[in-house]
């Protein structure tokens, strides 16, 4: 019995060692997978069909890159106490939080864009009409802003973020050479010569790995939760 109880008492630590993890880190693991929308899935397909394994060297330095510029937004939200738009008002004036404020609306409408574009084309795959779709879609997103309550809208982002391990071993169902993956993929190189179409890919990699709404969420959902 008392082993019983020991057990329950450590799972029932666990439990609550995972959701303080998940209370404090959550809009950071939100923001690193939500990368992994339709604009990036297709800029890693598009550069992996042009490049095959060459690349993959360049996406490894991309992850301490995130991780920096999410530390740092961490940062700028605990110190100031502000969120991205609000400290840059603060900061710089009006006229440059106005700027960032007007960028990220424009920014977001055209990310919004590509979304829609994936969720219709992926669904059209299994005969949804991307009318249906699009009213899906609305409806949810509508449901989940008019509620007005953040942790049932995190924690469906979690749901839709736990969806993404389907990638592991999608990764392995092609079966991938590691000797190809290692001896191409890790060792830096430019395949055809640094050129204006490699610069492309290499650019919009970097776009889809950091964009300007992860810094305003992160840093205001910092705020929101009082970190020190």
């Amino acid at each position: 019995m008392k082993l019983l109880t020991g057990m329950y008492y450590k799972y029932r630590q666990v439990i609550k060692a995972i959701q303080l993890y998940l209370l404090i880190a959550g809009p950071g693991i939100i923001v690193m997978i939500a990368d992994n929308d339709a604009g990036g899935i297709t800029t890693y397909a598009a550069t992996g069909a042009k490049y095959g394994y060459s690349l993959i060297w360049f996406l490894v330095l991309l992850g301490p890159i995130a991780y920096y510029v999410q530390e740092m937004t961490v940062r700028l939200g605990a110190v100031t106490k502000r969120g991205h738009a609000e400290a840059i008002f603060d900061a710089f004036g009006p006229f440059w939080g106005w700027f960032s404020f007007l960028d990220l609306t424009f920014v977001n409408w055209l990310t919004l864009v590509t979304e829609f574009i994936g969720m219709t084309a992926a669904l059209r795959i299994f005969g949804v009409s991307p009318v249906i779709t699009v009213i899906i879609v609305i409806t949810l997103m509508g449901w989940m802003v008019m509620q007005g309550k953040y942790w049932t809208w995190e924690k469906l982002a979690f749901l839709f973020c736990a969806i993404n391990l389907i990638y592991i071993p999608a990764a392995f169902m092609i079966h991938p050479s590691v000797k190809d993956v290692l001896g191409q993929g890790l060792i830096p190189n430019f395949p055809g010569g640094f050129n204006n179409e490699l610069f492309f890919f290499l650019m919009a990699n970097i776009g889809t790995t950091i964009a300007p709404w992860m810094i305003f969420f992160q840093q205001s959902a910092v705020v929101d939760k009082g970190m020190k």
